[in-house]
């Protein structure tokens, strides 16, 4: 993990101007999960201290406290299974696995693991949580092969060796004088967008040629939006409000 975390540091998005969104995710059952749960919480107190020594706060920037600690190219995860989710609810034990030979390596509280994801969680933002059995009921290709992982947004939930063409529109950009929104003008956009997407997909260049079989074969497309927060703030609509949740739903 330090050494792809590393990796990712160099390799960034445009090769300077992004850093890089690297995901690394680890099953619950795994015999290290309780280390991989905890490892950024400890390099945030490292950062901490740091930065309270008189270290530059800033990421990207040389010698500073994020720069001088691991893990601040990735995204952590963990992923749960039913059994895991069972066994909380009714506050049982569970059992961590080899990965080989899937014999049982130890026995942990399955709340106490819990409580570790929130308070890492809640220090640095990570790990993350992805519910495997619900991800794979909810698989679109289920005739293909199991989905293991996401990028670190999680909204490409798709096969291995897969990319996605993501592209997002400015919804600022369709509010007019008037404080209406061009719902017109906004649909016209989401179609061109989509179609220019799609014929990207074919004339695209792959890092790998079973990356570019499999979207040129189930040719994946995402079309988001932007600047939500700031469209609900223009309206005079709360964030957290049944207009302003309407508004997004819409």
């Amino acid at each position: 993990m330090r050494g792809f975390d590393a990796f990712a540091g160099v390799i960034k998005s445009g090769g300077k101007t992004r850093r890089a969104a690297k995901m690394v995710i680890l099953n619950i059952d795994h015999p290290d999960i309780i280390d991989f749960i905890t490892c950024k919480q400890q390099e945030e107190a490292k950062a901490h201290a740091l930065i309270q020594a008189g270290y530059d706060p800033g990421f990207n920037v040389p010698g500073g406290a994020y720069d001088s600690v691991m893990f601040q190219n990735a995204n952590h995860s963990v992923r749960v299974n039913n059994i895991f989710m069972h066994a909380l609810e009714s506050n049982q034990m569970f059992q961590t696995k080899s990965v080989i030979n899937k014999h049982v390596f130890e026995e942990l509280p399955t709340r106490e693991i819990w409580r570790k994801i929130a308070i890492s969680a809640w220090h640095c933002g990570d790990p993350g949580v992805q519910f495997d059995d619900i991800i794979n009921l909810y698989h679109t290709c289920k005739n293909t092969a199991r989905i293991n992982s996401s990028n670190p947004c999680s909204e490409y939930m798709f096969l291995d060796d897969s990319a996605c063409n993501l592209a997002s529109i400015n919804l600022l950009k369709f509010l007019g004088d008037d404080n209406k929104f061009d719902i017109e003008g906004f649909e016209h956009v989401v179609s061109i967008s989509i179609l220019a997407q799609e014929i990207i997909v074919g004339h695209a260049s792959y890092p790998t040629k079973k990356i570019e079989e499999n979207s040129h074969d189930y040719r994946p497309l995402g079309l988001g939006y932007a600047n939500l927060g700031a469209l609900l703030m223009s309206l005079g609509l709360p964030y957290d409000s049944d207009e302003g949740r309407a508004t997004a739903g819409i």
